[in-house]
């Protein structure tokens, strides 16, 4: 005895990450004789952009035609945050240099880190954030960089595709008056690697 009908193979909904490959399990039909029937896919999936995708199935049986929906959603989170950044700044100082930035997971599973950040004026400074899918959150920081000794924080936002991602730093140089003053600046990050 069989039963007849379209039978997804795997759950629904899942979840991948933006840049990850994504590899439909399928869906299987039957007959009541227990003879298989052609499944038509229609894949929509695009991993590249975040969002919520579908694929569907249809096959036509001898009771009639069936057809059933995946949900996948294509999600930003702590993976796609690591890696190289190149860093454009829009800020007046040159507190904020245009360089290389890498970020690796940190000890908390909502953490990244970097050492890279301010690594011409203060080497193997470890600078964290807090990351909450497509948002960046730098809590306060003192970095120590004699005459730039400053506290700042900064928020942000990744784009969709996960290969960009803005930050709004707030900053307060500590050491020398000229620089005095809470500023903002824009620091503008795109994804070598």
């Amino acid at each position: 005895m069989y039963i007849p009908g379209l039978k997804m193979l795997g759950e629904t909904p899942i979840q991948v990450n933006v840049g990850s490959v994504y590899v439909d399990k399928g869906a299987v039909a039957l007959n009541d004789d227990g003879t298989e029937v052609f499944v038509q896919t229609d894949n929509q999936v695009n991993t590249a952009t975040k969002g919520i995708y579908q694929v569907h199935y249809s096959a036509v049986l001898k009771t009639g035609t069936e057809s059933l929906t995946r949900t996948v959603n294509v999600v930003i989170d702590r993976t796609n945050w690591i890696g190289t950044w190149k860093t454009n700044s829009e800020c007046q100082i040159y507190f904020f240099p245009d360089s290389l930035v890498t970020f690796v997971l940190g000890e908390q599973s909502n953490r990244i880190k970097t050492t890279d950040m301010f690594n011409i004026y203060s080497p193997q400074t470890n600078i964290y954030a807090l990351i909450n899918e497509q948002q960046i959150s730098m809590p306060e920081q003192f970095l120590d960089q004699n005459m730039w000794d400053t506290d700042f924080s900064a928020e942000g936002e990744m784009n969709d595709a996960g290969n960009a991602f803005k930050l709004k730093v707030t900053y307060e140089n500590q050491t020398n008056s000229a620089f005095g003053g809470v500023r903002t600046c824009i620091l503008k990050y795109t994804k070598i690697e």
